[in-house]
């Protein structure tokens, strides 16, 4: 398994995107990621950006609104 090189801003990127999911998805997106990045030769900050949107997807769930009370009177 190749190493990853991320600059301190491109892994604070990638930690504020798993910072929202459950802590017990996060391990499994952090290798989502990594697995995404391992696919390119250079990693730059877009590639990055990328590699975080295309893997959020798969892990945020959107609120379950119908759970929500009513607070309307």
């Amino acid at each position: 398994m190749r190493l990853l090189a991320l600059t301190d801003s491109q892994m604070d990127a990638v930690l504020r995107a798993a910072a929202p999911l459950d802590v017990d998805q996060r391990g499994a997106f952090l290798e989502a990621i990594a697995a995404e990045l391992r696919q390119h030769r250079e990693i730059g900050d877009g590639t990055i950006d990328r590699a975080i949107r295309r893997t959020q997807g798969r892990f945020s769930k959107p609120p379950d609104l119908s759970r929500s009370r009513d607070t309307s009177r």
